[in-house]
């Protein structure tokens, strides 16, 4: 797997994510979204995404992405947490 694109497609992922409200958050938590993607190196990616109560109000978005290969056994993630006031935690 080509982790820069990976990473890409996940940040890109989390980019849309970010753009929304907590109240919209909070109405997507536990539902998972799959989108396969075919990406500039003609590669197909499986990207993954969810959001889950993170605590205190806290909702954590993460992103998987893996190539369907041997890192469909350990995929790229990353993670946003957005705070009840909509702003997010590094």
């Amino acid at each position: 797997m080509n982790k820069e694109i990976a990473a890409q497609l996940a940040e890109a992922r989390l980019a849309e994510w970010r753009r929304i409200g907590h109240d919209e958050w909070q109405a997507m938590l536990d539902d998972k979204d799959v989108r396969l993607v075919v990406s500039d190196d003609g590669k197909r990616y499986t990207v993954v995404s969810y959001a889950l109560d993170d605590g205190e109000g806290r909702i954590r978005m993460s992103v998987t992405v893996d190539d369907g290969g041997s890192s469909a056994f350990v995929p790229l993630v990353r993670n946003d947490i957005m705070s009840p006031d909509g702003t997010f935690i590094t």
